[in-house]
């Protein structure tokens, strides 16, 4: 393995890919769900639905840098909290004085 440019190839997929991209995707995944305060286990349970394939604990352990995933397993996890994301409520604004209604 180069130093320069560490590849890591996944037993599972057969997929080879950059630790340095994969590192970026799941500190920014991590940061999206933090940010919105979604737990692992809602994270997980949308996950699955989706057909992941992780137990609760090792996604639990990707999101604290603790474990490897595919990219595929990845792109699966990044869509249910992007789900999620997207079912929460906008957050409330404050009401200017000359806005209707009030």
């Amino acid at each position: 393995m180069d130093d320069q440019n560490p590849k890591r190839i996944d037993t599972h997929s057969g997929y080879s890919f950059s630790d340095e991209r994969a590192i970026i995707r799941r500190r920014q995944l991590t940061e999206a769900a933090d940010f919105w305060n979604i737990s692992v286990a809602g994270a997980w349970l949308h996950y699955v639905s989706l057909g992941g394939e992780l137990t609760e604990y090792e996604l639990d352990a990707y999101l604290h840098e603790a474990y490897f995933l595919a990219p595929y397993q990845h792109d699966i996890l990044a869509e249910a909290v992007n789900e999620l994301i997207d079912m929460l409520p906008p957050p409330p604004r404050a009401p200017l004085s000359d806005e209707p209604g009030l």
